[in-house]
């Protein structure tokens, strides 16, 4: 390893999260469980936004995703 990569801040942040989605027979999306594994928070919900919104609560902001097919 070089001496500039090791004098280099670490500035890779990690969280770690349970996610589980389905589909319910003649209901229109998704719906899920999320959980931040670290402070064992969950929550129910009902689509990507509830779920990012989540996320992002707890991680801080995403790059802005190309949503197509997530909705």
């Amino acid at each position: 390893m070089s001496e500039e990569h090791r004098s280099r801040p670490q500035t890779i942040q990690r969280d770690s999260f349970v996610v589980r989605i389905w589909r319910e027979r003649g209901q229109p999306g998704w719906q899920g469980w999320v959980q931040h594994a670290g402070t064992g928070e969950s929550a129910s919900v009902r689509g990507i936004d509830e779920l990012l919104a989540f996320i992002e609560e707890r991680a801080g902001r995403l790059a802005e995703p190309d949503r197509k097919g997530l909705k």
